[in-house]
């Protein structure tokens, strides 16, 4: 019998994907009745949401890339994009 447990990565992508079409719905319905056009405001609002859901999607990969290279080098993961201090107390 196949294994039917979801994996991390896919219930990330699901998770961002409805994140962003539930902002962006919202988004739609609040310019669409903002613009007196409620199918103008649905179409940016969708257009918003799917952006969203594609940036928090690379962010997602980008934590994950440097929370595996931080393991394989055994240093901590670098999340925000920092560069690691060389040694404790030296000036930049």
């Amino acid at each position: 019998m196949p294994d039917e447990r979801m994996s991390g990565h896919e219930a990330r992508q699901r998770m961002t994907w409805g994140a962003g079409i539930a902002i962006g719905m919202g988004v739609g319905v609040a310019l669409g009745a903002a613009l007196d056009d409620m199918g103008r405001g649905i179409t940016l609002g969708i257009a918003i949401g799917v952006a969203f859901a594609v940036v928090m999607a690379m962010v997602g990969r980008r934590a994950d890339a440097a929370r595996e290279h931080a393991v394989d080098d055994g240093a901590q993961p670098d999340i925000e994009g920092d560069a690691p201090d060389e040694e404790p107390g030296s000036a930049r």
